[in-house]
């Protein structure tokens, strides 16, 4: 009987060494798109010609547009370009607004919005409180010309691109809000991609098989940091500020990498050095990503960088990058080791095996079970519609994924337990994430290019949450550049208000710290990007467990 219960036990034991363990398996997501309402599908015009624009569109955006206490979605739509000497919009392919209705459904705002007229074929959105007004804003990027669409505050939008001068006409696929002088105006940085022309765009070829081209086919195009000069216009400071360099940007975010209080910039450069422009403090920038080791992967090689993640995946206090990148590469992990330098880490936490057959394009670091840790999401997909005649084993449309955070510094593919979409293939490329129906859980939203996208319900078991939202004062209103600690009896937390990043879409800016099981907190310490810290101390006061806060700035570094 000794015998047989040990042959037993070494059974189970081998039987279960690769199941996670219940704290791993907690993330679950459930598609909610077609209930929520939304019936919006990408048009992306996909030709016999196969024009590049086709494959890279587009994103997507959570923002409360209405200050109504609930977030919205935009999504980009695309067009045609077969035949066209000049990208074009037919009304039917325009871009789309969702105004939630508080009750888990939205409906199409668009028209009463005022936001039914796009130009240009559409690749991002982005939003912000750029004229500190108190509503969100909104850029477009397009391949053609960008949009800026002011918000009026009554549920309305007015079309301001010419007077604000942020027309940028290059290919743009991602920009980012950041206030790099420290003026209290937010900066807008629009990353471009390549100097394509239809007109001479040419037809490539692998293996006998007619694909799209890639990015070495074509010249980068320069990309554009506008300063805001407070009065509801910008001025193209590029040549100035030093980072006039060329590249092919795909993915782009203002942060702040070496903690001195003034945001840096990094760019995803498409099968070039990335650019990690450090800021000078004094209105220029240098480009220090190759000695901060992020220009290229841990083998030298430049990669075909997509999407930007931005967040503290190991809880050091200071915010690290992943950036996503082609079938046949892995993802990329930097670690910030708080010291200037990069350590790319993506062998060492498990997530470089799992990546080397997808395609990553959108990307996002959430805590999807609040337990303190965050989890990693990214969008797959590949590129050319035939990439299987090539390559037998890669795929068009392939299936997204999520890593689990162990708490130990590495992570789990949770995918197969996280919910049927995650056995769904797609062509995903943009994703943005927030709570959308305000239970306290990270939603997320993927877009695809061709097809319908997906919102993903947070179906988790959660813990304990607090939400804070930063209101500005002295510095931009919505407080992008601040930095949050969240203290508890176990743990701190640590978040970076950011604006951009992921691929062509935008997050929401309120932050959702997971507190784990714990019904207390200490403290919450606002450092504003004016170097004003602000503390709220709860060890005589009811904790905010499971509730949202609104902090507004106060010029007294101790204000409570």
């Amino acid at each position: 009987m000794k015998a047989e219960t040990l042959l037993l036990t070494s059974l189970i034991l081998i039987c279960c060494a690769g199941i996670p363990s219940a704290a791993e398996t907690r993330p679950r997501f459930t598609d909610q798109t077609q209930q929520a309402g939304i019936h919006f599908k990408h048009t992306n015009g996909a030709s016999k010609e196969k024009y590049l624009p086709e494959t890279m569109g587009s994103g997507g955006l959570f923002f409360d547009y209405n200050n109504d206490g609930h977030l919205d979605i935009y999504l980009v739509n695309s067009g045609t370009l077969s035949g066209a000497s000049q990208p074009h919009r037919h009304p039917d392919h325009a871009n789309v607004l969702y105004r939630n209705t508080g009750d888990g459904t939205f409906v199409d705002a668009t028209a009463e919005a005022g936001l039914q007229h796009n130009y240009g074929y559409g690749m991002g959105c982005l939003a912000a409180d750029y004229d500190n007004d108190g509503d969100a804003d909104l850029y477009l990027t397009n391949f053609g010309r960008n949009q800026l669409y002011r918000n009026d505050g009554d549920g309305t939008f007015t079309d301001v691109t010419s007077h604000a001068g942020v027309g940028d006409g290059n290919w743009s696929v991602s920009a980012s809000f950041g206030d790099f002088d420290l003026d209290g105006h937010l900066d807008l940085y629009v990353a471009n991609y390549l100097d394509y022309q239809l007109e001479t765009a040419h037809a490539c070829f692998l293996q006998g098989v007619h694909i799209y081209c890639g990015p070495h086919e074509y010249p980068g195009a320069r990309d554009t940091l506008y300063r805001n000069n407070g009065d509801g216009t910008f001025t193209d400071v590029t040549t100035r500020t030093g980072v006039h360099n060329t590249g092919k940007g795909l993915g782009v975010l203002f942060t702040d990498y070496n903690n001195d209080g003034y945001p840096d910039i990094f760019v995803a450069n498409d099968a070039v050095p990335d650019f990690l422009y450090r800021n000078n403090k004094d209105g220029t920038f240098t480009d220090v990503a190759v000695a901060a080791g992020v220009a290229y992967n841990s083998e030298g090689r430049a990669t075909a960088s997509m999407g930007i993640a931005s967040g503290d995946y190991d809880n050091d206090g200071i915010q690290d990058l992943f950036v996503t990148n082609f079938s046949l590469e892995i993802n990329s992990l930097f670690r910030n080791d708080n010291d200037g330098f990069y350590t790319m880490t993506t062998f060492e936490v498990g997530i470089a095996d799992p990546s080397f057959l997808k395609l990553g394009f959108g990307t996002q670091f959430l805590d999807a079970d609040n337990d303190g840790t965050l989890e990693l999401f990214v969008a797959n997909g590949h590129v050319w519609d035939n990439v299987s005649e090539i390559t037998p084993s890669l795929s068009y449309r392939q299936r997204c994924q999520i890593f689990g955070n162990t708490g130990t510094g590495q992570f789990r593919d949770l995918s197969e337990t996280a919910g049927r979409f995650f056995k769904r293939s797609i062509v995903a490329r943009g994703v943005a994430v927030g709570d959308y129906n305000n239970d306290g859980a990270t939603d997320i939203l993927v877009t695809c290019c061709g097809e319908p996208p997906i919102l993903l319900r947070n179906d988790s078991q959660v813990d304990d949450w607090v939400k804070i939202r930063l209101i500005g004062t002295q510095g931009n209103r919505d407080g992008i550049g601040a930095k949050v600690w969240v203290h508890t009896d176990e743990m701190t937390l640590f978040r970076e208000v950011t604006c951009g990043g992921s691929y062509a879409s935008g997050s929401e800016q309120t932050l959702l710290f997971g507190v784990g099981a714990q019904k207390t907190l200490q403290s919450i310490e606002v450092k504003w990007q004016n170097g004003h810290t602000q503390t709220l101390d709860f060890s005589d006061a009811e904790s905010p467990v499971n509730q949202t806060l609104y902090i507004t700035e106060k010029l007294n570094a101790s204000a409570n």
